[in-house]
């Protein structure tokens, strides 16, 4: 039986659910028509507040949206750091990555950095990352990389590519390139075609003669920008929202009843209700033999921890 902490150990921030991309493979094209919205920052800073009296929490201040977008990403990422939270992940599509953005990152001690690339081909990047530039992301990446270099930083840059139809005859030159210039190239899995955005299209994930408890509900909690709790980070869809951080404490959603109905369902299968759980295979990825599913490639970051930088 799967235990629940305290306090969720990783805690998804979703700064905003607007996005600059129209990405062909993004589960975002399937609601175009959600309000979009931005974390009010007492809201963020009142979360990051609580998460404070619970050491350590991992952040991750993206889910659905580009983070960039918010306005106030540099004052909130530097508050969550000076309150201990740790590591901060941040994933983001690159397009808006000035270098005064870019040096305030690294400033505040940003600890991970994924970029979503997908390609090192212009015409795949036109087909797939629709709304971006090629040219200006992969100018912003080398920028970041290089005053990571000059300023000594320790902040982890991994690119990554989803593996789709548009460019799975190039995936074997992305890896080529990245992984000798980023620390970690990471590969992931298209969603399938089939509406449920927790449904991978992956030959890695196994048949499992039952279905066993997801440990997502078990060690993180992903908040919506306005404030309602998701069931994890694939409930694109907005499922009922778990708890709202309005007007409750996470602790108080995070060991409360609908939290807690819905892990004793997970540890109770045949009981389980929930469509958005129904229909999603990511369960299966956490007994895997490897913590992750699909590719990675660290030959930078091997590199760069032998030479001491």
């Amino acid at each position: 039986m799967l235990l629940t902490a305290p306090f969720p150990p990783r805690l998804t921030l979703e700064l905003t659910n607007a996005c600059n991309f129209r990405c062909a493979m993004c589960p975002s094209r399937l609601r175009p028509d959600e309000a979009k919205g931005l974390m009010a920052p007492s809201l963020f800073r009142r979360i990051v507040d609580e998460a404070a009296q619970h050491l350590p929490v991992t952040l991750v201040p993206f889910f659905r949206g580009e983070p960039l977008l918010h306005p106030e990403i540099l004052p909130l990422l530097e508050y969550a750091k000076g309150r201990g939270l740790g590591p901060i992940q941040l994933v983001t599509n690159g397009m808006l990555l000035t270098a005064e953005i870019a040096q305030g990152l690294l400033d505040l001690g940003l600890d991970f950095i994924s970029f979503s690339l997908d390609t090192v081909s212009p015409v795949e990047y036109a087909q797939i990352r629709q709304g971006g530039d090629f040219v200006t992301v992969m100018a912003n990446l080398a920028r970041f990389l290089d005053l990571r270099g000059r300023g000594g930083y320790s902040t982890e840059v991994q690119v990554s590519a989803t593996r789709t139809s548009l460019n799975q005859e190039s995936i074997s030159h992305f890896i080529a390139y990245w992984q000798e210039r980023a620390d970690r190239t990471r590969i992931y899995y298209e969603h399938s075609g089939d509406g449920h955005t927790g449904s991978l299209n992956c030959p890695e994930v196994p048949r499992f003669m039952e279905r066993r408890p997801c440990h997502k509900l078990f060690g993180d909690m992903v908040v919506y920008f306005d404030g309602g709790v998701a069931l994890c980070n694939h409930d694109w869809y907005r499922a009922p929202a778990l708890g709202d951080l309005n007007v409750a404490t996470v602790a108080e959603v995070w060991l409360g009843p609908a939290y807690q109905e819905l892990r004793r369902q997970h540890q109770a299968p045949l009981e389980l209700s929930d469509p958005t759980c129904l229909h999603c295979d990511h369960w299966k990825i956490s007994y895997l033999d490897k913590p992750y599913v699909g590719e990675l490639y660290t030959p930078g970051l091997e590199a760069r921890r032998a030479g001491g930088s």
